[in-house]
């Protein structure tokens, strides 16, 4: 299950399981009640808000310890390795024959099976279609209890769009979207909390043929026209194989803008290849490891080397070794139960012409304008809903009694420069976002952490 509950604590796994299960029908998941609030979007931001919900590796716990609502936050990817559910051809093998179409055929590689694929609308076909790669499992979620599953939203534009056509179908089963790139809405409809920043990077293989880069290289690497380690100032004659995250990515969408001056992505060309956002493993299984460069970010490869946003150890990766089974004794996954990709990353050096790409990027959660002021408290006996509860509590507006917050220039109820109950939880608990890899001491203004822009930044 790869659902984050904020309310989950260790002590209380057992007696609330032991309650779900005789209280709940049968679920592939946790579904929301009509209490709890429900993200979903980016793979970068996921654990930011895993860690908020449900503690992170080190023994510190999250927000829903004992609460009775919660927030759930649909990770990206079904896998908690954040790994995409199929490979990159899904089903199917290399060799004509099954799964193709015509005598003779064409590689089934080339082939999606029915209910996986990328192209809308070809889940119900009951025939293998052509050119759909990569052929992902097009997982599902139960957005809340008693509602038919849809498809799970993975990354940032797929979290946004999600968002946006709940509050078009004027329902209210999506409460936030994950954002590590800025959504750019005018329409006052959203707003946006900063929940931290992040580094962007390039990441290759550790000995490979990669150099140093700098953003105007990588906009001749990934537009095709600088095609071999030479033509960017590497000794090798030998061709880069330069991958991106798939569509839909913030990372990816970051990443196009930065390389091309800042406002408009970059159109990739048709030697760049598409991978799971932020695994670094798709170096390896690149085919050729020692000239494949991908973009991924600096938080996500230090939960890979067991760090925080400083760089102070944590213990070993927070990521296991998916090919061993829970408590096994096979001597390898004893000795080496962690995945510890050989990758080097970008930080430092200087590029042949230009300065090194390493930029740092705000991540973001959206919701509603309107509920900040919503007047439904988050939890029994509280005077603050959702928003002003978890990420966004200004002084301004009215509180749950309709009792208008004094201005700016007054401090709110509750002390500070909050509203009634203090500072919210993001703000209070920022060590548990740094557990994720993210900076939260960084940025000014509307770049600081915790801060709200309206609209949306």
């Amino acid at each position: 299950m790869q659902i984050k509950k904020l309310a989950v604590a260790a002590a209380a796994v057992g007696a609330v399981g032991v309650s779900l299960l005789t209280a709940a029908p049968a679920s592939a998941d946790y579904a929301p009640g009509p209490g709890d609030v429900v993200g979903v979007g980016s793979d970068t931001v996921q654990y930011v808000i895993d860690f908020l919900a449900d503690g992170d590796y080190t023994g510190s716990t999250g927000y829903n310890l004992n609460r009775l609502n919660r927030v759930v936050n649909f990770d990206a990817t079904p896998d908690a390795n954040a790994r995409l559910a199929y490979g990159s051809y899904g089903l199917g093998s290399s060799t004509a024959g099954a799964g193709t179409s015509g005598a003779g055929g064409t590689a089934a590689a080339n082939f999606c099976g029915p209910g996986t694929g990328g192209t809308q609308g070809t889940g119900a076909q009951n025939s293998a279609h052509l050119g759909d790669k990569p052929c992902t499992l097009n997982p599902t979620i139960v957005l809340r209890a008693g509602l038919k599953p849809v498809q799970r939203p993975n990354g940032s534009g797929a979290g946004f769009n999600a968002l946006k056509a709940d509050v078009a179908a004027g329902t209210h089963n999506i409460d936030f979207a994950r954002r590590s790139s800025a959504a750019g809405d005018t329409t006052n409809t959203y707003d946006s909390v900063n929940v931290g920043q992040d580094g962007l990077a390039i990441l290759s293989k550790t000995g490979g043929n990669a150099v140093a880069l700098s953003a105007a290289q990588l906009n001749a690497i990934y537009s095709c026209t600088a095609t071999t380690w030479t033509a960017v100032g590497g000794a090798s004659t030998a061709t880069i194989k330069p991958i991106l995250p798939q569509v839909g990515s913030g990372t990816r969408d970051s990443f196009l803008k930065a390389i091309n001056g800042g406002t408009t992505a970059l159109t990739p060309g048709p030697c760049v290849t598409d991978a799971e956002e932020n695994d670094p493993e798709a170096i390896d299984a690149s085919g050729d490891p020692a000239n494949a460069i991908e973009p991924m970010s600096s938080g996500r490869l230090a939960m890979y080397q067991g760090k925080d946003s400083a760089g102070n150890p944590l213990g070993t990766s927070y990521f296991s070794d998916p090919s061993c089974i829970y408590k096994s004794t096979n001597a390898t996954c004893v000795s080496t139960p962690v995945l510890s990709p050989d990758v080097k990353y970008w930080t430092t050096g200087t590029p042949s012409s230009g300065t090194l790409f390493n930029i740092t990027r705000n991540l973001y959660v959206y919701f509603r304008a309107a509920d900040v002021n919503s007047n439904i408290p988050f939890q029994p006996g509280s005077k603050q809903n959702w928003v002003r509860t978890l990420f966004y509590n200004p002084c301004g507006g009215k509180d749950l009694n309709g009792n208008t917050i004094p201005n700016a220039q007054t401090p709110c109820t509750g002390g500070g420069s909050f509203g009634p109950g203090g500072a919210p939880y993001l703000l209070g608990n920022a060590a548990l976002v740094e557990s994720a890899g993210v900076n939260t001491t960084s940025g000014t203004g509307t770049n600081a952490f915790g801060a709200r822009v309206a609209g949306g930044a």
